[in-house]
């Protein structure tokens, strides 16, 4: 299924397209050069991507996140023919709203999941998306349509892969994987799988751009612990074990270090 990299030509706006098929195939590394969503209106559909792999149906989004590489099978389902839509996001259009509802985005842990089971709010955000796309609506209703699909994933945690945009510099790009889950142990080589790298290779594009692993696991950890302790009645002990820290006291000593002042002190002050 090569319809995302079709879709290239539209990357000013939210577009869509129609992909059928009467028998099934299957397409190894599919490249996803425009970031997409999918929806099986007909048949089933089976992904794979690192060393995962899903069947989906009508009852799941498929995320298509831009730099990615996939495997496909396309099924046709009981009345002959395999059918899916397909709505293409540019580039902008995501960094907009990462920019806009970033205090509403949240990441689940773990590995990247490609493959989202829809509730009724993403069902009614994506039909309503269809629906504007289909009548050619104007460009801003189109966004407008194309940020409540956004996001619903966002508030069941499912956004993050599609928000990862491999045009984004790579310090940003890891600090957006780092913010999925800031308590984790992360390493330079599993972050470096995580975005197709070699290790020495993340390194090397990291000085490039003036950032290191460890500062930008630093800053991710601290700033997620900063938010926490100004939006939430969360005790600091809690914070510091949830933003990656093995003792409250070091977690302490290093948000002094950063910010000028210590955990109690900015409790304090709010």
């Amino acid at each position: 299924m090569n319809a995302p990299a079709g879709l290239q030509h539209h990357q000013s706006r939210i577009d869509a397209c129609i992909i059928k098929a009467r028998q099934a195939h299957a397409l190894r590394r599919v490249p996803i050069f425009v970031s997409a969503l999918c929806r099986v209106r007909q048949g089933e559909k089976r992904m794979s991507w690192d060393d995962r792999e899903r069947r989906v149906g009508a009852q799941h989004l498929i995320l298509l996140p831009a730099g990615r590489e996939v495997g496909i099978n396309n099924y046709p389902g009981a009345h002959g023919h395999y059918i899916a839509d397909v709505v293409s996001f540019p580039t902008q259009a995501l960094r907009n709203f990462s920019l806009r509802y970033s205090q509403q985005i949240v990441s689940r842990p773990g590995p990247s999941e490609l493959c989202v089971p829809l509730d009724r709010h993403s069902t009614l955000a994506w039909d309503n998306l269809l629906q504007c796309i289909a009548a050619n609506a104007p460009d801003a209703l189109r966004s407008h349509y194309g940020e409540a699909v956004l996001l619903a994933l966002a508030l069941g945690g499912w956004a993050g892969p599609l928000l990862l945009d491999r045009h984004d510099p790579l310090c940003e790009r890891v600090q957006h994987l780092l913010m999925s889950n800031p308590a984790r142990d992360w390493t330079v080589a599993c972050v470096a799988e995580r975005l197709n790298l070699g290790a020495s290779t993340l390194r090397r594009q990291l000085a490039s751009e003036g950032g290191s692993f460890s500062h930008i696991l630093e800053n991710v950890r601290l700033g997620t612990a900063l938010q926490w302790l100004q939006t939430t009645a969360r005790p600091i002990g809690e914070i510091a074990a949830a933003s990656g820290y093995a003792s409250a006291s070091r977690f302490a000593v290093r948000f002094r270090k950063h910010y000028g002042l210590s955990p109690r002190e900015l409790r304090a002050a709010i």
